[in-house]
C-alpha cells in the first residue's frame, strides 16, 4: 500500500465516522473531505471544485426544479387523486395501485417530494378504507424509492454513478437504460408486498389515522385526556387583570392553555393579550408538577423593605460595564449559549441598548454590537474578562442609569417552603419566573454571588433582582383551583371552524434545532401545538422549549383557515387534504409538456441531459409554473453540496490506486465464481454501506472500484456500475438511510426495528433480481 492509497483510504475512513456519528452535517463532511484531499495534495486544486460544474451536479438541481414545477401545477396531485378513484378497497388492489403509481410518478418527480405529496393521500386512503397507515405508508414509500431505480433522473445516485462512466471516456447509459431491471424489480417487491410483506408490516394505529375521532384517537397515541385539567382563577387573584403572556402559563407552568371560558362565552386559542378575569376557567394541556409543588405550600414572602444597590459590590465582588463588540464573544451569542456563570464566572444584572434599559428575562436576549452590559462578578474574573474584553469598573454614581434598586427585592425563604431543600439551579426562579438570586443571608452572614449549586434552607434571607409583579404571579400560581378530572370529550375541541390537525416538518424545512418558542410558533400562524410525536412516543409538556428534528409531527389545534396559511409555508407539510395548498392546476398540461419535452430531446440525442433539464427549468420558471423563490427553495442544497463536494473522493480513488487495491481484494475473494459472483459482491457491499453513508457518497466510493473490478477482471464495466446503481439507491433498511423512511415513521407510528424487518427482503431483492438480469441486459 503506497502513502497516497493510505491517504485516501484515511480520509475516507474518517467521512464515514463523521457521517455515521454525525458530528457533523453531511454537506459539511463532504466540504471537509475536499479541503483534505487538497490539502495533502492528492487532487489538484482546480480538480477539487470541479464537482460542481459535473453533469450529475447540474442535472441533480435542475431535476429539482422540474419536480417543483409537476407539483406545484398539480400534475402529481391529479395523478393521485386517480389513485383514489382507482384504489378501492380490496388491500392487494389498493397495495397495487398505489405502489403503482408513486413509483411512477417518482421515476420523474424527486422521491422525496412524492412522498410528501402522497402523505396525506395515503393516510385519507387509510381512513376511508378503515386500514391502519402503517399498512400502507410503508409499501408507499418504499414503492417511490424503486420508482428512483427506474429512470436516470430517478435519483442523484443515478446520474453521478453515469458521471463516472462519462469520465472513464465510456457511453453513459441512457434515459431509460435502467428502466428493465428497474420495473422488474418493482414487479417483483409488489408481489412480494402482496404475498408475504404486508403480513409482516406492523398493525399500529398511528396518530394520524383516526384524527376523525379525535377523543379514541389522541387517548390511544397522543394520551391527551391524561394530561388535560380545567383550573379557574379564584376571586382576588394576583393573575386577574394580566395578561396570558404576562400570567405565564406555558413559560412557568409548562401548560398549554386552549380555550377561556367566561360568563360571555368561550375563546378558543386565546392570544397572548387575553386579559384574564377572575371566575375564568381556563382548559389546559400539560403536566401538573409545576403546580403540585407550590400548591398549598408558602414558597417565598415578599419584604416590604428593598435593598441599596450597594449590597451588590464587596471586597471581592465588583460590577463592570462591557461593551458589545464585532469582536466580542458576546456579539449575536445569548446567555444560554454563553453559559456566563459557569464558562466566565460572571452574571449579567442588566442590559442597555441605545436608551432602553433591560434587567429582567435577559437569559435569551441575542447580543449585539453596541450593547452595553452590566456584569457581577469576583474581581479575578472581571480581571481575566478584561483582557480580551472591553470593560469598565463602575462607581456608585455610574449604577444610578440602570436603576437597579427598582429591581432589587429582599424576599424570605417561610417554613414549610417547597424551595427549601431545593438548589438555586433547580428551583427555577429564574427560568420560570425571571427572578435571580444576587446574595443570601444566612444567620447574619451574607453570601455573595452563591454558586447555582448552593441548597436554600427555611428562614434564608434572599436578595434577588426581578420585579414585583412576577412574585405577584408566583402568587397567583399558588392559589389556582385545578380540576383533574374535568369532564370533557376531547371532541368538543372541534367545531365547525376548528381543528385538529397534524403537521409535519418537510423534507425542505429550515427549522430543525429550533424551538416553538424561538419561532413565535403560535402568534405567527395562529395555532396552538397541543403535542409532539417523535420516535415512538408523544410529548405533550414545555413543547415550547423543545428544539424540532426533521420527522416531528406536531398535533395542532387551530381554525382552518390558518392551516390554510399553514400549508402554504415550505417549512411545513399538513396531513389533511382540506387545507392543501391550492395547486395551479391551469399551468398542469403545460408543465407536464415541458417534462414531456425535456425527456423526448434526450431520448433523441438532440442536447445532452444536463442542458435540457437545465432549459426545462428555466421555461417551467419563465412559463410561471413556478416562482424562482419556490425553484431556488425546491433545491435539495446540502444533497448539491453533498455531491459535488465527495466528487474528488472518487478521482483521488481512481488516480491513487485505492480503487484498484480494494477490487482486487474483491476479486480475490470471489474472481473464481466468475463475474456474477463478484457483481453480487460488489453489490452486496454497496447495500452494507448504505446504512452508514448517503447513496450519493455511496455512489462515490464503490462506481470506482466497479470500474476497477471490470478492468482488472477483462469484462464490461456496464453490469458492474449499474449493480451499484441499483444497489445504492435501495435505502430502506432504516429510517435515517433516507429522508422519505423518516417522513412516514410518526404519521406511520414506525419503529427502527419495522424498517429492518420490512427493508432487508427488499434490499434482497434488489440483489437478486439485479445479479439474475444485468448480465442479460448488460453483457459481461
Amino acid at each position: 500500500m503506497t502513502l497516497d492509497i493510505a491517504l485516501t483510504l484515511g480520509i475516507l475512513l474518517l467521512a464515514i465516522i463523521l457521517f455515521v456519528t454525525e458530528l457533523l452535517r453531511a454537506d459539511l463532511v463532504a466540504l471537509l473531505v475536499l479541503v483534505l484531499l487538497v490539502v495533502v495534495g492528492l487532487v489538484p486544486p482546480e480538480e477539487s471544485i470541479s464537482g460542481f460544474s459535473s453533469p450529475a451536479v447540474i442535472t441533480t438541481w435542475a431535476v429539482f426544479i422540474l419536480s417543483a414545477g409537476l407539483a406545484r401545477t398539480g400534475v402529481a396531485a391529479r395523478l393521485a387523486e386517480q389513485v383514489l378513484r382507482l384504489a378501492g378497497k380490496g388491500e392487494s388492489r389498493l397495495l397495487t395501485v398505489l405502489m403503482g403509481s408513486t413509483a411512477a410518478i417518482s421515476a420523474f418527480v424527486i422521491n422525496v417530494g412524492v412522498v410528501a405529496m402522497f402523505l396525506p393521500v395515503t393516510l385519507d386512503i387509510a381512513r376511508r378504507t378503515g386500514r391502519p397507515a402503517s399498512k400502507l405508508l410503508m409499501p408507499m414509500v418504499f414503492a417511490t424509492t424503486i420508482g428512483g431505480m427506474t429512470v436516470l433522473i430517478g435519483t442523484a445516485s443515478n446520474l453521478v454513478v453515469v458521471d463516472f462512466l462519462r469520465e472513464a471516456g465510456m457511453r453513459p447509459p441512457g434515459l431509460f437504460d435502467f428502466t428493465i431491471v428497474g420495473v422488474s424489480i418493482l414487479l417483483v417487491a409488489v408481489i412480494y408486498m402482496l404475498l408475504l410483506g404486508r403480513r409482516l408490516l406492523p398493525e399500529r394505529k398511528s396518530p394520524s389515522v383516526d384524527n376523525i375521532k379525535p377523543s379514541k384517537d389522541f387517548r390511544q397515541h397522543y394520551e391527551l385526556k391524561e394530561r388535560i385539567a380545567k383550573i379557574t382563577i379564584p376571586g382576588g387573584s394576583p393573575l386577574a387583570g394580566k395578561t396570558l403572556d404576562e400570567s405565564r402559563f406555558g413559560r412557568a407552568l409548562g401548560l398549554n392553555v386552549l380555550s377561556v371560558m367566561r360568563e360571555e362565552g368561550v375563546r378558543h386559542i386565546p392570544g397572548p393579550d387575553l386579559e384574564l378575569q377572575a371566575g375564568d376557567i381556563l382548559l389546559v394541556l400539560g403536566k401538573l408538577d409545576s403546580i403540585d409543588e407550590i400548591s398549598g405550600k408558602p414558597v417565598v414572602m415578599l419584604l416590604d423593605d428593598s435593598p441599596e444597590t450597594t449590597c451588590l459590590i464587596s471586597d471581592n465582588i465588583n460590577l463592570v460595564e462591557l461593551s458589545v463588540t464585532e469582536e466580542s464573544i458576546f456579539n449575536g451569542k445569548s446567555l444560554v449559549e454563553l453559559d456566563t456563570r459557569q464558562k466566565l464566572g460572571v452574571s449579567l444584572l442588566a442590559l442597555r441598548r441605545g436608551d432602553q434599559i433591560r434587567r429582567t428575562n435577559l437569559s435569551e436576549v441575542v447580543f449585539e454590537p453596541g450593547d452595553n452590559l452590566l456584569l457581577r462578578g469576583p474581581v479575578e474574573k472581571l480581571e481575566s474578562l478584561r483582557e480580551q474584553e472591553e470593560l469598565v469598573i463602575l462607581q456608585n454614581c455610574d449604577l444610578d442609569y440602570y436603576n437597579l434598586d427598582e429591581r432589587l427585592l429582599y424576599v424570605r425563604i417561610p417554613e414549610g417552603s417547597s424551595l427549601a431543600g431545593t438548589s438555586i439551579r433547580d428551583m427555577g426562579l429564574a427560568k420560570n419566573y425571571g427572578i435571580s438570586v444576587l446574595n443570601i443571608v444566612r444567620n447574619g452572614r451574607e453570601l455573595h454571588m452563591p454558586e447555582p449549586s448552593t441548597i436554600l434552607k427555611e428562614k434564608d434571607l434572599l436578595v434577588v433582582e426581578g420585579r414585583s409583579v412576577d412574585i405577584e404571579v408566583l402568587r397567583g400560581h399558588q392559589s389556582l383551583l385545578v380540576d383533574r378530572n374535568p369532564d370533557i370529550d376531547l371532541s368538543e375541541l372541534e367545531t365547525d371552524t376548528l381543528s385538529v390537525v397534524e403537521v409535519m416538518l418537510s423534507p425542505h424545512t429550515t427549522l430543525t434545532g429550533k424551538t416553538l418558542r424561538q419561532l413565535n410558533f403560535r402568534e405567527k400562524f395562529g395555532v396552538s401545538v397541543l403535542a409532539i410525536w417523535r420516535g415512538e412516543r408523544a410529548y405533550r409538556t414545555s413543547l415550547n422549549d423543545m428544539p424540532l428534528e426533521f420527522g416531528d409531527a406536531l398535533l395542532c389545534y387551530g381554525a382552518g383557515d390558518k392551516f390554510a396559511v399553514l400549508a402554504r409555508d415550505t417549512d411545513f407539510v399538513v396531513l389533511n387534504l382540506d387545507y392543501q395548498e391550492k395547486y395551479l392546476y391551469k399551468k398542469a398540461p403545460l408543465s407536464g409538456l415541458i417534462m414531456l419535452a425535456v425527456l423526448a430531446t434526450v431520448l433523441l440525442n438532440l442536447l445532452p441531459i444536463y442542458i435540457a433539464a437545465i432549459a426545462g427549468a428555466l421555461i417551467m420558471i419563465v412559463t410561471r409554473c413556478l416562482t424562482v423563490e419556490e425553484a431556488y427553495r425546491a433545491i435539495e442544497w446540502k444533497a448539491i453540496f453533498l455531491i459535488a463536494a465527495m466528487l474528488p473522493m472518487g478521482f483521488a480513488m481512481h488516480k491513487t490506486g485505492a480503487a484498484a487495491m480494494i477490487a482486487e481484494i474483491v476479486i480475490d475473494a470471489v474472481g473464481s465464481l466468475g463475474p456474477t459472483a463478484i457483481l453480487a459482491g460488489l453489490m452486496t457491499m454497496a447495500l452494507i454501506l448504505n446504512q452508514f453513508i448517503p447513496s450519493a457518497v455511496n455512489a462515490v466510493v464503490m462506481t470506482p472500484i466497479a470500474l476497477a473490478s471490470a478492468a482488472g477482471l477483462g469484462i464490461s464495466p456496464y453490469p458492474l456500475v449499474m449493480g451499484i446503481a441499483y444497489s445504492v439507491a435501495a435505502s430502506f433498511m432504516t429510517p435515517v438511510s433516507h429522508p422519505a423512511n423518516v417522513l412516514i415513521m410518526s404519521p406511520g407510528g414506525y419503529r427502527f426495528s419495522d424498517y429492518i424487518k420490512n427493508g432487508l427482503p427488499l434490499s434482497l431483492i434488489v440483489l437478486a433480481v439485479s445479479v439474475l438480469l444485468l448480465p442479460v441486459v448488460f453483457p459481461f
